[in-house]
C-alpha cells in the first residue's frame, strides 16, 4: 500500500509550505524600505530631489564639479571627435552593431592602423570585418561575414557600422 493511498501526505511537502508560508513575510520586511531606484518619487530621508534632470549651464557646473573634486586637478576638455570619428572607437562600434544584427564577435585583433573583428553568424558561418586606417587617417572598412560574400548583408553591417561609428565620435570625451 502507498502512503498516498492511505492519505499520508510525503515529508518533502511538509517542508515546501513551510518555506511558501515564509515567504509573504520575508517580501513584506523587504520591500517596506522604499527603492529610490525603482521610482522618481521623494521618499522620507531623500536629500535630493531624484527627478532632477540637469541642463545647459547647470549640467556644466556638475560635470566640473565632478572632474575637479581634488584641489588643483586641471580636468582635460570634454569634446567630440575633431573629425568625427576616433579610430579608439572602432571596435566598439563594431561590437555595438553586431549585438544589434545578431552577429557574434569571437575576437578583436588591432594594431596601430588596422582592426579586425573575426565573427560568427547564427548558423555557425564565420566572417570578419577589418578597418584599415591609411596615413591621411581615413577610415576603409572591409566587411565579410560569411564563407561566401552576401553583398546586401555585407553592405547593410558596413553602412551600419560607419553610422555608429559617427554616432560614437559625437560623445564628449576627454582628449589630450
Amino acid at each position: 500500500m502507498s502512503t498516498r493511498a492511505a492519505g499520508v501526505q510525503p515529508l518533502g511537502c511538509f517542508y515546501r509550505v513551510a518555506a511558501l508560508g515564509a515567504l509573504p513575510l520575508a517580501c513584506v520586511c523587504a520591500c517596506s524600505q522604499p527603492d529610490a531606484a525603482r521610482s522618481d518619487v521623494r521618499g522620507p530621508g531623500d536629500q535630493f530631489d531624484p527627478g532632477v534632470v540637469l541642463e545647459g549651464d547647470r549640467a556644466r557646473a556638475a560635470e566640473q564639479g565632478m572632474l575637479a573634486a581634488a584641489e588643483g586637478y586641471r580636468p582635460r576638455p570634454l569634446v567630440p571627435a575633431a573629425d568625427g570619428v576616433r579610430w579608439g572607437d572602432v571596435p566598439m562600434a563594431i561590437r555595438n552593431v553586431a549585438d544589434t544584427s545578431f552577429v557574434g564577435v569571437r575576437s578583436v585583433d588591432t594594431s596601430a592602423d588596422r582592426i579586425v573583428a573575426n565573427t560568427v553568424l547564427v548558423d555557425g558561418q564565420r566572417g570578419t570585418v577589418a578597418a584599415i586606417r591609411d596615413e591621411a587617417g581615413t577610415i576603409t572598412f572591409e566587411c565579410r561575414l560569411s564563407t561566401f560574400p552576401d553583398a546586401k548583408r555585407d553592405g547593410a553591417f558596413d553602412a551600419a557600422v560607419r553610422k555608429e561609428l559617427l554616432r560614437l565620435g559625437a560623445v564628449r570625451r576627454p582628449q589630450p
